[in-house]
């Protein structure tokens, strides 16, 4: 017999003790935690910083843009949405894509796991601080 279950397609128990209780009357919308690994205050790169980011579930990033940097993102794990100025489209593990200069941009976890991802930003070497 053959019995066979994905956590994505389960709903989560609502237990005192579990995340969703516990966030469930919060104020904003963003669950996150981000390292960063590798950026010109601790390494040798002067251009460019690398970071790592877990999205938890019902949680998004912070919104924002930066003028002077160009970023991409690798999804390790989980499934979500990217929003990137005026364009929305759903992300999963082992997405890969760009966001330009100067555009506005969001992510946020739609799946029942823990959202990871690899994300590097480059400097416009013409802004020189």
């Amino acid at each position: 017999m053959k019995y066979l279950v994905n956590v994505e397609n389960k709903s989560p128990d609502t237990d005192k003790r579990s995340l969703r209780h516990i966030v469930a009357n919060r104020d904003s919308e963003i669950l996150r935690d981000t390292y960063y690994l590798i950026d010109p205050q601790n390494s040798p790169s002067k251009y460019l910083t690398m970071g790592y980011t877990v999205i938890y579930p019902t949680g998004k990033t912070t919104g924002h843009a930066h003028d002077d940097m160009e970023e991409v993102y690798y999804i390790l794990t989980g499934k979500g949405k990217m929003a990137i100025g005026d364009d929305e489209f759903p992300i999963q593990a082992g997405d890969a894509f760009y966001v330009p200069f100067g555009a506005y941009h969001v992510t946020y976890n739609t799946g029942n796991q823990p959202l990871a991802m690899v994300w590097v930003t480059g400097k416009d070497k013409s802004v020189e601080k």
